[in-house]
């Protein structure tokens, strides 16, 4: 249980991470030192995520963050896309369905989460299923305006993949198809 004095610190930390992370880390090491915090743990995985990509340690405190409170729901926004990263897509997807699970996530973000998994294993349709699952139960009208660039995105991918499946078939049909010159 985390005290007064490390929650402060801890929206300290929050609240300068991406401009100032000097005194970000700095504070985080004094929460952490102390007793366990999932909040302080969980910002400390992203920062080595997404700053020092050093995925080792970024999973070490996102998963220290989950054993301290399975339920800090923004470990599951961020902890999917370093398993992401590193194509542990089982975890990854484990992670996501402990996600759903939990009532008080946001289920348009986990819905995002999992389309770029899918995106990610070249599953471009069931990709775009989710992202107009995310766009359906999304509350906030910035988030629907994010998931039409993104399925945009999406159908782009798929348009390319359609005109290299018509380039190789033509290529087998003139493989195939036989020319009748003159001397036969």
């Amino acid at each position: 249980m985390a005290t007064y004095t490390n929650d402060i610190l801890f929206i300290q930390a929050l609240d300068s991470y991406s401009y100032d992370l000097e005194q970000c880390i700095e504070k985080l090491q004094y929460v952490l030192g102390g007793n366990d915090h999932a909040g302080a743990s969980n910002l400390m995985g992203r920062i080595y995520h997404e700053q020092l990509h050093d995925y080792k340690n970024a999973c070490e405190y996102y998963h220290r963050a989950l054993c301290i409170d399975h339920e800090y729901v923004e470990t599951y926004y961020y902890y999917p896309f370093l398993l992401i990263d590193v194509c542990d897509y089982a975890e990854a997807e484990h992670v996501l369905e402990v996600g759903f699970s939990l009532v008080q996530t946001d289920k348009a973000r986990l819905h995002y989460i999992k389309a770029i998994l899918l995106e990610k294993k070249e599953q471009f349709k069931e990709a775009k299923k989710c992202l107009k699952k995310s766009k359906h139960v999304s509350l906030n009208n910035d988030h629907r305006y994010f998931i039409d660039n993104q399925l945009k995105r999406v159908n782009e991918k798929l348009k390319v993949i359609k005109k290299l499946k018509k380039k190789e078939e033509l290529k087998k049909i003139r493989a195939n198809t036989k020319f009748n010159s003159m001397l036969d």
